[in-house]
Order: structure tokens, then sequence, then C-alpha cells
């Protein structure tokens, strides 16, 4: 499946995601580590700034396969203009088998405790941006084709973000239910999310449109009727 290119908006397609994960995880110095973080923005949409102050008390994993993320709002994020973003709650992320895998095995390789930072590089030290930013940056050469390296696609490492949202978008029923769901999970309010992901979203077709409810919603309310002159002289 090639990227995504739609009104303007690139997305790294499924195969690129992964074949990215796969990049970070060869690496001799911080692989696994760097494969785990972006697993996390990859497939569970995660924020880098979120993702990076996850501890092992925020992953809640069953032996059923099921789990979630408590993720935890940064300060930064708080600041956009997203009331969703500014209000601060933890929000509870579904964890997908791909990812609780992973997680799962950087937990027990490093013998993490609850309290414990997850991605915390092979010195010891906790990952940083610019750790992580320079890898993406390897990643992107050793993955992408020519054309998509010099292209607007996957320029940041918040494109997995976005490639995972609008996956989201593009496997569900898109009922406004299921847009709430995703806006949800990717700490968005729906107006938000509607609008940067329009080009995600199936345009309804004549047959789709409540037509009954909109004639009902855009109907002039009753009026009085226009009194004669023989009640105005009353």
């Amino acid at each position: 499946m090639a990227a995504v290119v739609s009104e303007g908006k690139f997305h790294l397609a499924d195969r690129q995601c992964f074949a990215i994960l796969d990049w970070a995880a060869e690496q001799p110095q911080n692989g696994l580590v760097l494969r785990a973080f972006l697993a996390s923005i990859a497939l569970a949409a995660l924020r880098p700034k979120e993702a990076l102050v996850l501890r092992v008390r925020d992953v809640e994993l069953a032996d059923d396969g099921t789990g979630r993320l408590l993720v935890h709002p940064q300060a930064e994020e708080r600041r956009e203009k997203d009331p969703a973003a500014r209000a601060g709650a933890v929000r509870r992320v579904p964890v997908c088998r791909e990812l609780e895998s992973i997680l799962k095995e950087e937990i027990i390789r490093r013998d993490l405790r609850p309290d414990d930072a997850i991605f915390v590089l092979d010195n010891g030290r906790p990952l940083t941006a610019q750790v992580y930013r320079k890898a993406w940056r390897e990643a992107r050469v050793a993955v992408l084709q020519a054309h998509e390296i010099d292209s607007p696609l996957g320029r940041h490492v918040s494109a997995l973000r976005d490639a995972c949202i609008a996956a989201w978008l593009k496997n569900g029923d898109q009922t406004a239910a299921h847009i709430l769901a995703v806006a949800e999970c990717a700490g968005m309010s729906a107006p938000r999310l509607a609008e940067r992901f329009a080009h995600c979203l199936r345009r309804p077709t004549r047959d789709e449109i409540p037509w009954d409810r909109l004639e009902a919603a855009l109907a002039l309310p009753d009026l009085p009727s226009e009194p004669t002159p023989a009640a105005r002289r009353r």
C-alpha cells in the first residue's frame, strides 16, 4: 500500500510505519527502546511528549490480550487551542496486541518496576527528544524512497500518530459514535479531529443523508398569522 496523499495531507502507509519500527529494532545502540517508543506513537496515537513520560504503572495489560495506556497530558499540550488537549484529564487508550507484546518485552528486558520510566536508553538515562529525533531522521532516510524523502511525508515523528489516527478513522464505520471514540483516544475534541482529518472521512451519499431530520431541524417555527385589518382595530 502506498503512502496516503489526499487533499494536501501526507500519511505514512502501514508498511512504512512497521518498516521504521523494524529498522529501529535493528540498531545496535538503543534499538529496542526506540522501537518501543515509536510503537507507542504508531499504534496508540500518543503524542511524542506523552510517550516519553509513560511509566510502567501507566500500562495496564490483561492476560486475555486486552489492555490500555493511561496517558497524562503534558503542560505544553494543554496550551493547545483544542479544549480537549487543555482539559488535563488522564485518558485511556486501548492497546493492540502488537503494542502489548512490544511493551511487555521492554518491561521484562529491563526488569522495570511500577514507578520506572519505560523508555530508557541503554546507558540508563531517559530517552530524550534529541535522541529520538536523530533516530527518526535516520530511519526516514533508510526506509523511504528517494522521492518520498524530499516530500513532506513523515517529516516529523508525529507522522506516526497521524497515520494511526487516519487508520482508526478509515477502518471504522465513521458514525458519530466512532468518530467521538477516536477523538477521545487521540486526546482531541471531535470537531478538531473532523477538521484536521476531514480527508479521512467518507462523504455520505444522497441516500445516506437524513433528509427528514435535516428538514425538521431547518424548519421555521410556527409564527402567528398576520392579523386582519378588523383584528387590528379591536
